[in-house]
This record gives structure tokens, sequence and C-alpha cells, in this order.
């Protein structure tokens, strides 16, 4: 899956067991974004948002109003999310 990186987010991160690509929240706070005041539950969602803008399904002005989110408006846009992983309860066995 090729990304485009508008933001700067995409870097490095080397471990002992190879290079892997992550997305770093904080290229956003450098551009003035006020990332870190967001709640954590948004923070994982602006991540992914991140890992898949493509310009096509996902342009990075929608990143930029997820990172902008006031929590005393009315929100009237939708959130573009691609989950890689969905976990569900599984009391009785049955998702």
């Amino acid at each position: 899956m090729t990304t485009t990186n508008s933001f700067g987010a995409r870097a490095p991160l080397k471990t002992a067991g190879g290079t892997f690509e992550i997305f770093r929240l904080d290229a956003l706070e450098r551009r003035g974004l006020p990332v870190a005041r967001l709640p954590y539950s948004l923070r994982i969602l602006l991540a992914n948002l991140l890992r898949r803008e493509d310009e096509r399904s996902l342009a990075p002005a929608g990143i930029e109003r997820l990172a902008r989110w006031d929590p005393r408006k009315t929100p009237n846009d939708e959130i573009a999310i691609m989950p890689a992983r969905v976990p569900l309860q599984d009391i009785n066995g049955v998702p």
C-alpha cells in the first residue's frame, strides 16, 4: 500500500528485529496542530488516518479536521476510519 506523507509523519524505527515504518503524531504538533490535547482514542484514529492517507479516499484535509477536533462543537464531518483489526467481545463464543 502506498501512502502519501503530507505531514512528514512517516519515520523509520530501528530495532534489533529490523527497521519498521511508523507515523509520528508529533510531526503534526510541529505543524501547529494541537494533537497532544486530543483524547487517546482520537489519537489512535489519527495515527490510523496518517497510515492510510492516499489522496483518493483520504485527503490531508480530513486528517487536519480530526487534529483540530473541538469537543464543544457539534461535529458535522465524518471520520474516514479504516481499521486493521476490530476487537470484539466473545463471552459466549459468538462475536
